[in-house]
């Protein structure tokens, strides 16, 4: 190999490195502009955190909240506490005798969640206001349309009663406004509640 050969491979080899430095996408270190429009994740510092999900999530066997059930037969103070921490103060608390269950303990929350109690323990909750944001784990509430009660529960069962058009699935329980697919979800509740026919 003579020294023009050298040269000119030594040529070569130096125009290489140059585009690659000057490449505005290369991988080992991309520009500026480009790491600004990158895909944002949750631990980037530029942006805030996702929104984390409601603060009480509806279940048929207690609620969720603080990432933790809470099952009926608790302690009214424990679930009170709980729930007060989400949802803020209570707007409400009393008692009625005119249940088919006996006597049962009320406590009213904004977002129109009502617990119940019988003997000091948490034994049910309802939710019946028109603009309630609370849901299921499966995204039914007020609102849900009977399309996605089917999809969420395939097991939903839908029945007349004195109260209205009932629908059961396992333990949770609610009312639509009219049969059919045009059907939305009016009231929604779980364990011993107080409603009057």
């Amino acid at each position: 190999m003579d020294g023009s050969d050298v040269m000119r491979r030594a040529g070569l080899a130096i125009s290489f490195l140059l585009a690659a430095c000057s490449s505005p996408r290369s991988e080992a270190a991309p520009a500026a502009h480009d790491r600004d429009q990158a895909p944002v994740t949750a631990a980037s510092p530029k942006y805030p955190a996702p929104r984390p999900g409601p603060a009480v999530i509806l279940a048929p066997d207690g609620l969720v909240t603080g990432g933790r059930l809470l099952r009926f037969g608790i302690a009214r103070a424990e679930i009170e506490r709980a729930v007060g921490k989400a949802q803020g103060a209570a707007l409400e608390s009393g008692s009625s005798s005119e249940c088919g269950a006996g006597t049962v303990d009320f406590t009213r929350y904004r977002d129109e969640l009502q617990l119940t109690f019988q003997n000091g323990k948490f034994a049910g909750w309802t939710i019946n206001g028109a603009a309630s944001p609370l849901k299921t784990a499966k995204d039914i509430g007020i609102g849900s349309p009977r399309q996605s009660l089917d999809a969420a529960y395939p097991d939903v069962i839908v029945d007349d009663s004195s109260l209205g058009l009932l629908f059961s699935t396992g333990d949770l329980v609610g009312l639509l406004d009219q049969d059919g697919i045009e059907g939305i979800v009016t009231d929604i509740w779980a364990g011993t509640v107080c409603l009057v026919d």
